[in-house]
């Protein structure tokens, strides 16, 4: 995950755990998906097939789409509504488009 992107949600409150962190960077997508739904976290990610095996295992998913250099931005004018997609509306995938959208 692209450091201004943990380092906005860390200053928001939210639990970081990046995979080089928890020792399974190397680790397939799968084995990703499978740590997040064991400890009830999102995936954070600029990936498609990680988005897409997050899906596939019913694990919540932020896929946050490029230009990475204007994700923390984008974030930051999102936040509110992500947050609303995932506690209120119990979605299980939201994707920050180039453009700032919020699209579930």
């Amino acid at each position: 995950m692209v450091e201004p992107v943990v380092l906005l949600l860390n200053g928001r409150g939210h639990r970081i755990i990046r995979a080089r962190d928890a020792g399974i960077e190397a680790e397939d997508d799968q084995t990703l998906v499978e740590y997040a739904l064991a400890r009830d976290l999102v995936v954070v990610t600029f990936d498609k097939d990680l988005r897409d095996s997050a899906l596939r295992g019913r694990c919540r998913c932020l896929h946050i789409r490029p230009p990475e250099r204007t994700a923390r931005q984008r974030l930051a004018d999102a936040h509110a509504v992500i947050v609303h997609c995932f506690l209120a509306q119990a979605c299980e995938l939201a994707t920050l488009a180039s453009d700032g959208c919020v699209q579930v």
